[in-house]
C-alpha cells in the first residue's frame, strides 16, 4: 500500500488486505494436524455438557423416542457437513462462513453472516459456564460446606479459558485434544455400565415415535432443536483452516470424522438413558435436578462426581473451542477492514489473535454474568441456548443457499448436481423447519425472548452492513483479495 493510499484510509481501519503480512503478524502456519483440529470441533460440541445439559429438555419432549430426534439431527448436521466440505476444498480460510459467504453470495452477505455467527459465538461460551458455574457452587456448598457464588467460578472459568486462547493454539489444541478425549470416555464408560444394568429390560420395539408424550411433535420440535443444539460448534475447525497443515484434506476429514463420532455417541447414549433410567420413570427425568448423576450414582457409585468432572471438562474444552474459532472471524474481520485494524492483529510472540480472543472472552463472561444474574444459571442456559441455536441455524442456512452459487459461479467445471445442488436444498428445506419450530409455538417468559432478540440482531447486523457498504466499500472487497492456504 502506498504512502498516499495509507493516508486516505480512515484511522484505525484497513482498506483491503495487505499483499505480503510480515512473519510475525501471521498465524502460526502448520501448526494444527488433523487429529487436533478434528477434537476442535468435538470439543466444540461439548459432547458431556450436550448430554447432561440437552437430554432433559429433548427426554421431556420425546420421551423414549429421544433417538428418534438425534438422528434426524445427525442427518441435517451430516447435510451441512457437506457444504463445509465442499467449500473448505477451495476455501481455507479462518474467515470460515464469512469467507464462505463472501465468495459466493458477495462480501456483503459475508459480512452479514459474519455479524449473525457472532450471535452463537459470543453465546456459546457464556451459554456452556453460566449453567455449570451454578453447580460447581452447589457441589463446593454440598460437598465442602463452603459458599461460594456462581459469578465467582464463572470469572474463573472464563479467565483461564481466556489465558489459553491468548497464548498459544498448540497449547490450546492440546488443552481441547484431552478435553475432548476424556469427555467422551467417561460417557462411553457411562453408557455401557447403564445398558449392562438397566432398570428397564432392552426393548428396541418399546423406543418407537408413539412413545413420544407428545408424539411427533415432540420429536421434531424441541426434541430436534436441541438435537441440533447437541452439535453446534462441529464446523469450528474450518476457521482453524490457515492453522492446519493440509487444511483443503485436514479440515473437510476433520468435519466429517467429528460428526459421525459424536453422532454415534448421541445415539448411544440415548438408547443407554432411557434404560437406564428405566421406561417407566421418564416423566420424572426432567423434573430430576441431576438426573444423570442418579444414573451414575446406581452404576458407577461416585456419579456426581464423575459427571461433574466430565461437564466441567467440557464446559472448559466448548469455551476455549469456541473463543479459538471465533477470535480468527474476527481477526479476518479486522484484517480486511471490517472492524478496526488492531482487532485484526496477531501476537509477535504467541501468533495468537489476542485482541479478538480478548474481545471474545469479556464479552462472553459479561453476557454470562448479565443472563445470570437476570434469570439464575438454569433459566439463563435455556434462554442463551435457544437464542445461540437460531444463529447456528441462520448460518448454516445461509452457507447452503451459498453453495450452489459457490460452485456454479467460481468452479462451474466442478459442479455436481447431488452435492452442490440437491443436498443443499434438503438441507436449507430441514433447517428451515427446525427454525421455525425453535420459535413455535410461543413459549412462556423469558423463553419468548430468543426469537426477539434473534431478530433483532439480524435487524442490527443489516444495518450495519448497509452503513459499512456505503462508508468503507474497500473493505468488501478486502475478503475476495485475501490470500487463502
Amino acid at each position: 500500500m502506498s504512502d498516499h493510499e495509507e493516508s486516505t484510509q480512515i484511522p484505525g481501519f484497513r482498506g483491503v488486505a495487505a499483499d505480503v503480512e510480515p512473519a510475525e503478524a501471521q498465524l502460526r502456519r502448520g501448526a494444527l494436524g488433523m487429529r487436533s483440529v478434528m477434537f476442535q470441533n468435538m470439543t466444540n460440541m461439548a459432547p458431556a455438557a450436550a448430554i447432561v445439559y440437552d437430554f432433559p429438555t429433548q427426554i421431556a419432549a420425546a420421551g423414549a423416542a429421544l433417538w428418534i430426534s438425534n438422528s434426524i439431527a445427525l442427518f441435517a448436521v451430516l447435510l451441512i457437513s457437506s457444504s463445509i466440505i465442499q467449500f473448505a476444498k477451495h476455501v481455507p480460510s479462518a474467515g470460515g462462513y464469512y469467507s464462505y459467504l463472501s465468495r459466493s453470495l458477495g462480501p456483503g452477505a459475508g459480512a452479514f453472516s459474519a455479524w449473525i455467527y457472532f450471535l452463537y459465538a459470543l453465546l456459546l461460551p457464556a451459554e456452556v459456564t453460566v449453567i455449570w458455574a451454578g453447580i460447581a457452587s452447589t457441589i463446593v456448598e454440598n460437598y465442602l460446606h463452603v459458599s461460594i457464588p456462581w459469578w465467582i467460578f464463572e470469572i474463573v472459568m472464563l479467565g483461564l479459558v481466556g489465558f489459553l486462547a491468548f497464548t498459544g493454539v498448540q497449547r490450546s489444541a492440546r488443552v481441547t485434544l484431552i478435553a475432548g478425549a476424556l469427555e467422551i470416555s467417561v460417557f462411553v464408560i457411562l453408557g455401557i455400565a447403564l445398558l449392562v444394568n438397566p432398570v428397564s429390560p432392552i426393548d428396541f420395539t418399546k423406543l418407537g415415535p408413539e412413545t413420544s408424550p407428545n408424539g411427533w411433535s415432540g420429536i421434531l420440535g424441541l426434541g430436534l432443536v436441541f438435537g441440533i443444539l447437541n452439535f453446534v460448534g462441529f464446523e469450528s475447525a474450518a476457521a482453524m483452516a490457515e492453522e492446519t497443515d493440509n487444511p483443503r484434506r485436514n479440515i473437510p476429514r476433520s468435519v466429517l470424522y467429528s460428526v459421525l463420532i459424536l453422532g454415534v455417541l448421541y445415539l448411544f447414549m440415548s438408547i443407554a438413558t432411557v434404560f437406564g433410567y428405566g421406561l417407566d420413570n421418564l416423566t420424572n427425568f426432567f423434573g430430576d435436578a441431576a438426573p444423570f448423576d442418579t444414573l451414575a450414582n446406581r452404576v458407577l457409585g461416585i456419579g456426581t462426581l464423575i459427571v461433574f468432572f466430565a461437564i466441567t471438562n467440557s464446559s472448559f474444552g466448548c469455551s476455549l473451542a469456541t473463543i479459538n474459532q471465533g477470535s480468527r472471524v474476527l481477526m479476518s474481520m479486522g484484517r480486511n477492514g471490517l472492524l478496526p485494524e488492531n482487532i485484526g492483529s496477531v501476537h509477535p510472540n504467541y501468533r495468537t489473535p489476542h485482541v479478538a480472543a480478548t474481545i471474545i472472552t469479556a464479552t462472553s463472561l459479561t453476557i454470562a454474568l448479565v443472563a445470570g444474574a437476570i434469570w439464575g444459571t438454569v433459566t439463563a442456559f435455556g434462554v442463551l441456548a435457544v437464542t445461540l441455536t437460531a444463529g447456528a441455524l441462520m448460518i448454516y442456512i445461509l452457507g447452503n443457499v451459498g453453495l450452489p452459487v459457490f460452485y456454479r459461479r467460481n468452479h462451474p467445471g466442478e459442479f455436481n448436481i447431488f452435492f452442490h445442488a440437491l443436498l443443499p436444498l434438503l438441507a436449507i428445506v430441514l433447517l428451515g423447519y427446525v427454525f421455525f419450530r425453535t420459535f413455535y409455538p410461543i413459549a412462556d417468559y423469558p423463553f419468548n425472548l430468543p426469537g426477539w432478540f434473534a431478530l433483532g440482531w439480524a435487524v442490527i447486523g443489516l444495518i450495519l452492513t448497509a452503513i459499512v457498504r456505503k462508508t468503507r466499500p474497500q473493505a468488501f472487497e478486502a475478503v475476495l483479495k485475501e490470500e487463502i492456504g
